[in-house]
């Protein structure tokens, strides 16, 4: 590895830590804890985790965690602009007071009986605004690769007229989400490298026995096979390939591991950590 080389930070899902903490039955704190020892050092939050900003940023320092991005969900295509105004500034007020550089907004889903081209069109108007606004708070707005059909940005080519229409908007690169879409998540990369600002490693897996014990947390992708949440590296999205590419190919940014629905948590937390530092440190 060369000498100057700076090791990326890790981040985990704040979601998993509670889901961890109620796997594990012990304590948020302890939780934060275990991840920060795990080699975590920042936090992918949901913005409704944060309205006590205070206590719950003393809490991350205490766990020497700190918040990397906070993303949000919105219905930007049919609420009110006034009412996004309001929800737009909270998300951007929030993030800056716990320090996020990055946000992530999903800005909502096509409903049945739509005019697909106004409900975008508002998405992207609401994403305009929203991008201004941020920079005035030192943040930068970004999209990501949803994973459902529901969301006009689901896939490389949705993302892409995003991109080319909101000139400050840019690209959270969730791994595993271009699988649901059927796409290979490499190619879908190379279309929309140059936008990208922000990763989520998610990988995913096709082994039933990473079903929870109720058998919920498999996800279909468009042909109807089931997908399982698996730890980073350890599925079949090519997690390696993926994390060196992006590396050398200049991205300076911190990776952010995602399993939702994990049945361990703690452990697959472990798992992702060990594996992705492998990573980093063969790069």
């Amino acid at each position: 590895m060369a000498s100057n080389y700076k090791m990326p930070r890790l981040n985990i899902f704040l979601e998993h830590i509670y889901e961890g903490a109620a796997q594990q039955d012990i304590s948020l704190e302890k939780m934060l804890c275990f991840a920060h020892k795990a080699g975590y050092g920042g936090l992918e939050c949901d913005l409704s985790r944060l309205s006590d900003r205070s206590e719950t940023k003393k809490l991350f320092d205490c766990c020497g965690l700190s918040v990397s991005s906070v993303y949000n969900f919105f219905d930007f295509g049919h609420e009110a602009f006034e009412i996004s105004k309001d929800k737009i500034f909270a998300h951007l007020e929030t993030a800056a007071f716990f320090g996020a550089q990055t946000v992530l907004a999903v800005a909502g889903f096509i409903h049945n009986g739509d005019n697909f081209d106004a409900v975008r069109g508002r998405m992207a108007e609401a994403l305009s605004f929203m991008c201004e606004t941020a920079e005035k708070y030192g943040i930068t707005v970004t999209l990501e690769d949803f994973d459902d059909t529901a969301a006009p940005f689901s896939d490389s080519d949705g993302l892409l007229w995003f991109m080319e229409n909101v000139p400050k908007l840019r690209f959270t690169f969730d791994t595993g989400n271009f699988a649901y879409s059927l796409e290979n998540a490499e190619d879908a990369y190379l279309k929309l490298r140059r936008y990208v600002h922000h990763v989520h490693l998610k990988d995913r897996s096709w082994d039933s026995l990473r079903a929870d014990s109720d058998n919920t947390n498999g996800k279909a992708d468009l042909s109807g096979k089931i997908m399982y949440p698996c730890e980073a590296g350890g599925g079949f999205i090519g997690i390696e390939r993926i994390v060196k590419k992006l590396i050398s190919d200049g991205y300076k940014g911190s990776f952010s591991v995602e399993h939702f629905g994990a049945a361990d948590q703690l452990g697959y937390m472990r798992r992702s950590a060990e594996n992705i530092r492998k990573i980093f440190e063969e790069k």
